[in-house]
């Protein structure tokens, strides 16, 4: 785990999944999900959250230059947008309730998978 990730100490629910991605750490249980990136931490309750959406977001290029040859590359990933009616927000100033809220994360289809499995939301496929 990153250090600099600030801990959630109160999860609900049995732990299903936790992984860490580019900076990202994702953990979902059977009532819930916390995010978490350097310095600032989200938890969100299955009850609160309203709808999960897939984004497409603009896929960054990088230009590589090796030799004569010009190299190409696209980093995409599953960006989703998730509303909350209200989420917990953890930084080092402490823990704060925000209203409602979107957040727009990269999170993974096995991710997914268990968050359709363990919320009450209905997925559309």
């Amino acid at each position: 785990m990153d250090n600099d990730f600030i801990r959630v100490k109160s999860l609900e629910g049995e732990l299903k999944l936790s992984q860490v991605k580019r900076r990202l750490g994702c953990t979902v249980t059977t009532k819930e999900i916390v995010l978490q990136k350097p310095h600032h931490s989200y938890h969100i309750k299955f009850e609160d959250i309203l709808g999960i959406i897939p984004v497409e977001l603009d896929a960054k290029q990088m230009v590589f230059h090796h030799q004569d040859e010009r190299v190409i590359a696209t980093f995409g990933s599953h960006y989703y947008r998730i509303s909350a009616n209200k989420i917990m927000i953890y930084n080092q100033s402490g823990k704060f309730e925000r209203g409602q809220t979107d957040l727009i994360v990269p999170l993974s289809k096995k991710f997914m998978e268990y968050v359709s499995a363990y919320s009450k939301l209905t997925r559309i496929t």
